[in-house]
C-alpha cells in the first residue's frame, strides 16, 4: 500500500473469505489513505454472521469500523467447534449483479 501511495494509486484488498479476514481488512482499511473498495462476501450475513458474537455493522452500503480491541470482533466459538472445517464445502458462488449500485 505504501508503494502504491507514492505514487497515487489507491488499493482494494483482496478478501473473498469469512468475517476474520473481513475484520483485519476493515481494520487495514481505515488507515490507509489510498484506500478505494473493500471486497466482501455480500455483507457476511447468514452463517458468515454467526461465526461473530457481534455482527460486522454496515450503514448505506459502508462497513462501519468497530472501536473493539485488535481486529474488532470476537469469535463464537460455540458456533465454531458446532461446525469444525471438513475440507468439502468451500465452494462460493460469485453474485452475478453487484449488491450495491
Amino acid at each position: 500500500a505504501a508503494m502504491a501511495e507514492a505514487y497515487h494509486i489507491q488499493v482494494a484488498p483482496h478478501c473473498y473469505c469469512g468475517p476474520i479476514v473481513g475484520a483485519a481488512n476493515i481494520q487495514l482499511a481505515v488507515t490507509l489513505p489510498n484506500f478505494l473498495i473493500l471486497e466482501s462476501l455480500k455483507q457476511w450475513d447468514g452463517f458468515h454472521a454467526t461465526l461473530l458474537k457481534k455482527k460486522i455493522e454496515w450503514q448505506d452500503g459502508h462497513v462501519i469500523s468497530s472501536k473493539e480491541p485488535g481486529l474488532g470482533v470476537e469469535l463464537n466459538e460455540e458456533i465454531c467447534e458446532a461446525h469444525p472445517y471438513s475440507g468439502k464445502d468451500l465452494h462460493l458462488q460469485m453474485m452475478q449483479t453487484p449488491l450495491m449500485p
